[in-house]
C-alpha cells in the first residue's frame, strides 16, 4: 500500500470523526493536515521511514497510529454529555 493511502486508512481506524483533507510529501516527511468535528486544522509531520516501515511491519504501522491519533485528538471536538 502507498504511503499517502496508509496514512489515510489508519486516520479512518483511529479517529473516524477526523478527516485527511491534505497530505504533502518531499524527501523526507510526510506533511498531514486533518480537520474534526471541531472546525479546527491540525498539522502533523511523520517521517517518510516510519511511514515505510508501516507498510512492512506491524510495530511501526502502530507507532504511525499513535502519532496520527495524537494529532487527530486535537480535531477531535469533545461533545458534553450533561453528566458535568
Amino acid at each position: 500500500m502507498e504511503g499517502r493511502a496508509l496514512i489515510q486508512e489508519i486516520v479512518r481506524d483511529v479517529a473516524p470523526n477526523a478527516a485527511v483533507i491534505g497530505i504533502e510529501e518531499d524527501g523526507e516527511r510526510y506533511r498531514v493536515r486533518l480537520t474534526g468535528t471541531s472546525g479546527v486544522i491540525a498539522a502533523c509531520e511523520l517521517d517518510r521511514d516510519i511511514v515505510e516501515a508501516a507498510r512492512h511491519r506491524a510495530a511501526a504501522r502502530e507507532r504511525l497510529a499513535l502519532a496520527l491519533k495524537r494529532c487527530a485528538d486535537d480535531v477531535d471536538a469533545r461533545i458534553p454529555d450533561g453528566r458535568g
